[in-house]
């Protein structure tokens, strides 16, 4: 998201009177964490394991999942969005289902 939007909604936000000023935070705080505005920041999967503080297989089973996009460069070549694996990170897996085997 721009700048710009982001400011424009805090304004929206202050003026409006039917927004609590805890609502209004979560909304600014939910506003930073998608912050689309970043570029891509491709990254091997070593970065993303190393970020995330699993093993590559595990990343490659969160791409399989589809908590993660690869962008697939060539058929071998894959390298992950390193913005989109530290929002993982900071969002945690907590929730994820384990793997049974």
């Amino acid at each position: 998201m721009k700048r710009t939007t982001i400011e424009l909604i805090k304004n929206v936000l202050s003026t409006d009177e039917t927004v609590l000023p805890e609502d209004a935070q979560k909304i600014l705080k939910q506003l930073a964490a998608v912050n689309i505005e970043k570029k891509p920041r491709p990254g091997t999967i070593r970065e993303a394991a190393k970020i995330l503080d699993v093993h590559p297989v595990t990343v490659r089973r969160y791409a399989n999942a589809g908590l993660l996009n690869p962008i697939r460069i060539s058929s071998r070549k894959v390298r992950y969005n390193l913005n989109e694996v530290e929002h993982l990170a900071q969002a945690g897996t907590k929730d994820l289902p384990q793997n049974s085997a």
